[in-house]
């Protein structure tokens, strides 16, 4: 199951960039505060949203063992957490 999702937010995340790249003033909104890493913050992108910390964190913990990307950052809002990660 896990194997899907992580297809799945593949796909969504290659949506995602497109998107990014025809608003590139989205880049600007990525979190100034996570994991610390070579990449800047605004290089990262939003990924996806989760009810849990665990489950965003653990998502971004297999998108780096995947290779999908190098950082992540789970940051809360209002209502889940977001996921951002840096290529």
């Amino acid at each position: 199951m896990r194997i899907g999702r992580i297809l799945a937010g593949a796909a969504l995340g290659a949506t995602l960039a497109i998107g990014t790249v025809a608003v590139p003033a989205q880049a600007a909104t990525a979190p100034t505060t996570g994991t610390v890493s070579a990449v800047s913050p605004l290089a990262m992108e939003f990924y996806d949203d989760y009810w849990t910390q665990a489950e965003c964190r653990s998502v971004g913990k297999q998108g780096v063992s995947a290779g999908m990307w190098r950082i992540y950052a789970c940051e809360p809002s209002p209502w889940d957490w977001d996921l951002y990660v840096g290529y």
